[in-house]
Formats: structure tokens, C-alpha cells, sequence
């Protein structure tokens, strides 16, 4: 997703804002690393291409903390943990609205912690287990096709309009998996608020009643309280936090 910037430090003072999925170095503008779902998208350097062909300056940031910046202004508060999940699962950890990079720029990469109902599933890093294998939009609909169901079946959008019992199940699985997570994230760093989003926040009341059970039940006595919040922001959220995010370092 990019995004033009006009007019930061005057009227002649224009750049490009990208989020793009994968593990990004911000500084270099370079994309990382990347799961087997954009194979050959790791080593591109996204900066660089973009801006010999538009002539412009031009910053990228991973589209998981993109959206949580985003989200930060959407709901009005500096910090907040973001969980973002469409076809993989990404997010961030928002201070003081920066996102944290971490020390080798895969700060936010949350679909790859080890998730108890994603055992023997396949993540698309090449692991085992991860949670990506199974609250992910791919994830929910390839637990439900490794359990029996219909090939017909061919997304997660089909899945969520079914209302037999094993699709409800692979939704149930996700949601509950999801929220295990976040419940487990929050008792580590403790933010304000949690904020899940992306395509798979749309898929409907038995997914967001596992999330919200498994998160709820998850939490310990000191963070009981932290607000989970299910936002249906899509693509425009991340690319009003990368603008953000990049508006910050112009007018500096």
C-alpha cells in the first residue's frame, strides 16, 4: 500500500509512505524477509525501486505496525497492542505512537508465536505450531480442510457462511487460538488497550465469542481489566499509519 505526502515542510515538500508485509528494515527501506505466501518478496529493495521510479523520497514500514499505528489513531491513544489478522498475522506494539522494531526488525511478527491449537499445523515461515497456522484467514480455512472439509470450500470468506459444525469449529479453533495469544501478550508487556483487526475480524459472532472467551480467561488478576477491542478498519488503517509514521520523520 503507498501513500503520496504533500506539502511536510512546504509546498515543494512531497514523499512516499509504503506498508508492506513482510520483515522490514526501516531504515534501509528494505524488505527483509517473508513467509512461502509472497515467495521471492525477501531481499526487495522496496525503497530504492519506488523511488528511482517516482523521483521521490520514499520510507517503508512493516504493514503490521503500519496498521497499529493507524490504529493508535483511530482510537485516540498513544499506546496499544495491535493484532492484525488477514491472510497471515501480523501486529505491533505501540509506544508513545511509535511502533516497536525490535533489535532485528521483527517487532510485531505475533502470528509466530507457538500456539497450543495450532499443533502439527504448518506455518508459512517453514515451523510448526505457530499461531499464524491457525488463526490466520489461510490458517482457519486449512484446519478445516485437515479436518474433513468440504474442497469446495475454497476461502475463508465460503467458510464463514457455512453453518455446519466443522466449519463453525476451524472458526471457534482461530478465535480461540487468537485469544489465547493475545491474553498471554498482554500479561507480558501489560499495554492500555488490545486492538485485533484485518480481514478476520470480519468473520462473525462464533469466531469473536471464542476470541473474546479465550482472551478474557487467559488474562491474569494484575491486566484483567485491559479492553479488547475488534476493529473492522481494513488497508486505509495501515496506510494512514505509515503516513503517520513516515510525516513524523519529515517534519522533524
Amino acid at each position: 500500500m503507498v501513500g503520496l505526502l504533500e506539502g511536510l515542510r512546504g509546498p515543494g515538500d512531497v514523499g512516499v509512505a509504503i506498508s508492506a508485509a513482510g520483515v522490514v528494515d526501516v531504515g534501509a527501506g528494505r524488505v527483509l524477509s517473508s513467509t512461502n505466501s509472497i515467495a521471492g518478496w525477501g531481499g526487495t529493495p522496496l525503497a530504492e525501486l519506488v523511488s528511482a521510479r517516482v523521483g521521490l523520497p520514499v520510507w517503508v514500514l512493516g504493514d503490521g505496525n503500519a496498521f497499529g499505528v493507524g490504529l493508535a489513531i483511530e482510537y485516540g491513544v498513544p499506546d496499544l497492542l495491535a493484532l492484525v489478522a488477514g491472510t497471515g498475522i501480523g501486529g505491533s506494539l505501540v509506544l508513545d505512537g511509535e511502533p516497536v522494531l525490535g533489535a532485528h526488525h521483527a517487532g510485531g511478527h505475533f502470528g509466530h508465536v507457538v500456539s497450543a491449537e495450532a499443533a502439527g499445523m504448518p506455518c508459512p515461515c517453514g515451523r510448526i505450531g505457530h499461531l499464524e497456522a491457525v488463526a490466520s484467514g489461510s490458517g482457519i480455512l486449512a484446519w478445516y480442510h485437515a479436518n474433513g472439509g468440504d474442497p469446495a470450500v475454497t476461502t475463508t470468506r465460503d467458510l464463514t457462511r457455512r453453518t455446519d459444525e466443522l466449519a463453525r469449529t476451524a472458526l471457534h479453533t482461530g478465535g480461540t487460538a487468537l485469544g489465547a495469544a493475545a491474553a498471554g501478550l498482554v500479561n507480558a508487556i501489560d499495554p492500555r488497550l488490545v486492538v485485533v483487526a484485518g480481514s478476520v475480524a470480519r468473520a462473525g459472532e462464533v469466531w469473536e465469542s471464542a476470541l473474546r472467551t479465550a482472551y478474557r480467561g487467559g488474562l491474569i488478576p494484575a491486566v484483567a481489566e485491559t479492553p479488547l477491542e475488534v476493529s473492522g478498519g481494513g488497508a486505509e488503517t495501515a496506510l494512514r499509519g505509515a503516513a503517520h509514521y513516515v510525516m513524523r520523520r519529515m517534519k522533524a
